[in-house]
């Protein structure tokens, strides 16, 4: 599928004044005039390359009109800010046609089986992302393209994540199935739980910090800015603690509304949690054999020091559970958990 979109560019060349609406046949477009209207191709999938005004990634999204959000850092823009630096490349030679034209008097046309890497002043190519996702809100259904996992929709600002959260966690628990049902060694099964122990927490932190920044976006003094760019996610007790008392939404807890039930992480699993997060914390840095801190931080009690720790199979699958849990909790908070003024 190819598609068009049209762009009303200044009569001196130097900026964008409007983007023009898509009319029906026999109908008029309302635009600001005088103006050069460019047209901008689509690529084969219906999309066009954006880049952010704000941190300046790349994206391809069907959301080409009105005000948009980057799905990378949640920062909104109008439209015709998000237009890419190939587009605008592109359409800067179309206002050259254009100009030719005026000056020499003389029709011009242009074929698009001629914008090629030949002509590379006519060509524009859109990137293909990493990930391809489809905003879930009731009338909105832009699809958009992201380098990867989580990105907000450039037309309502939803996020994505809620779907690959889940599906992320669900993969987790499968593999957990899988592997206690077919495999029978016990060093290899060992690896298996010691791997979702540590990857459950890294797929909890990369969702954490992507919806911190939808929380960036609202208006903050400077240090607590600060306080909020700097809070590690790899250790979500103690974040929790402080988005309650920044933002009222947390992490173990979700409070509900009026759609979506409360829920949350049992004070008796806390101490669980603590322990399973230590564990996280020397696999990674001690290749899982205890030392001081572990003793000291995580209340297990069941092992000495310089034992090489491992994890039965019922708690890593029971911990995977407990993140997927805070996750959601964290997702209902920013998602649902303030109110318009």
């Amino acid at each position: 599928m190819r598609a068009l979109y049209m762009v009303a560019v200044s009569m001196d060349g130097t900026h964008f004044i409007d983007d023009v609406p898509a009319v029906g046949i026999g109908g008029t477009a309302v635009y600001r005039q005088p103006s050069v209207v460019a047209y901008v191709q689509s690529d084969e999938q219906g999309m066009w390359g954006r880049n952010c005004p704000a941190c300046e990634r790349y994206f391809r999204t069907t959301h080409i009109s009105h005000d948009s959000v980057c799905p990378y850092c949640a920062e909104p823009a109008p439209s015709l800010a998000f237009i890419s630096k190939a587009q605008r490349v592109y359409i800067a030679a179309s206002y050259d046609a254009f100009g030719r034209a005026m000056v020499t008097g003389k029709n011009t046309s242009l074929d698009l089986a001629d914008i090629t890497d030949a002509t590379p002043a006519w060509h524009y190519a859109e990137e293909k992302q990493q990930t391809h996702f489809k905003c879930q809100t009731d009338g909105c259904g832009v699809e958009t393209d992201i380098l990867g996992i989580y990105g907000y929709c450039p037309r309502c600002g939803r996020t994505n994540a809620r779907p690959a959260f889940n599906e992320s966690m669900t993969r987790m628990l499968t593999r957990w199935e899988e592997t206690d049902k077919k495999v029978s060694d016990r060093n290899a099964r060992s690896e298996v739980w010691d791997d979702l122990t540590v990857k459950s927490v890294t797929e909890f932190e990369t969702l954490a910090k992507h919806l911190r920044r939808s929380l960036l976006t609202f208006p903050m003094t400077r240090s607590r800015r600060q306080a909020v760019e700097e809070l590690s996610f790899q250790t979500p007790l103690q974040a929790d603690i402080a988005l309650r008392q920044w933002f009222d939404i947390g992490i173990v807890e979700w409070k509900g509304n009026a759609t979506t039930p409360p829920r949350a992480v049992k004070q008796l699993e806390l101490p669980f949690v603590t322990k399973m997060l230590q564990r996280r914390h020397i696999l990674i840095h001690n290749s899982g054999v205890v030392d001081g801190d572990y003793l000291r931080l995580s209340g297990d009690n069941q092992v000495r020091l310089d034992e090489r720790i491992r994890i039965p199979s019922n708690e890593a699958k029971h911990f995977v559970e407990v993140i997927r849990e805070m996750g959601l909790n964290l997702l209902d908070g920013v998602e649902f958990g303030f109110e318009e003024a």
